[in-house]
């Protein structure tokens, strides 16, 4: 994603592909500068079943909507809306004995938990990484404590896991439209965001 220059997301859904095209400034906010909906096909419950419908339709449009903004895009992020993704939950220790909680003591929890996800779900793509809890002492905190002392530091990470099949075929798609995936977002993932920020 590049700063102040046309930056392109396609919604993919059973019944319409969305093509949405923001710039953003560089304190992270962005405009929208044109959306495109049509009517999608080779797509059921958000996954792609048929390479060669789907991207046919999306390459006409992504032409379409190249022309319309004079700007030929190489990469995209996908709002993915299906519903067979994993969410796992779990949760990393270190026991301090007094002593303060580091960046190093961080990084070895969530390595030891990304291994074992990885290990336990080797036929899975992380998509979304989400810290939900930091305990210190059996105290709840809004940040990372690190440079604090304790004697028990507990780290609850929640994941969200894709089939790498169905992450395979969403690039295969892509990729015969020229296009890099970026990255993947989970709409689900997002409405829950929206839902959590609302409530603050």
């Amino acid at each position: 994603m590049k700063i102040n220059e046309p930056y392109l997301l396609l919604e993919i859904d059973d019944k319409k592909f969305i093509f949405l095209i923001v710039k953003y400034t560089e304190d992270l906010n962005y405009k929208i500068l044109d959306t495109l909906k049509v009517e999608s096909s080779g797509v059921k419950n958000g996954k792609i079943i048929d390479a060669e419908i789907s991207s046919k339709i999306i390459k006409e449009n992504l032409n379409t909507i190249e022309k319309k903004n004079d700007f030929i895009f190489k990469t995209i992020t996908i709002i993915n809306n299906q519903k067979n993704f994993d969410c796992v939950n779990i949760s990393g220790f270190k026991k301090l004995s007094g002593s303060q909680v580091s960046e190093e003591d961080i990084s070895f929890i969530l390595n030891d938990i990304k291994t074992l996800i990885v290990d336990n779900y080797s036929e899975k793509i992380l998509i979304h990484l989400f810290n939900s809890n930091f305990i210190l002492d059996n105290n709840n905190s809004s940040n990372l404590p690190i440079g604090l002392h304790g004697e028990f530091y507990c780290h609850h990470l929640t994941f969200f896991l894709l089939p790498k099949n169905d992450v395979k075929n969403i690039k295969l798609v892509l990729n015969k439209c020229d296009l890099e995936v970026e990255r993947i977002i989970l709409k689900p993932f997002t409405e829950g965001i929206k839902k959590i920020n609302s409530a603050n």
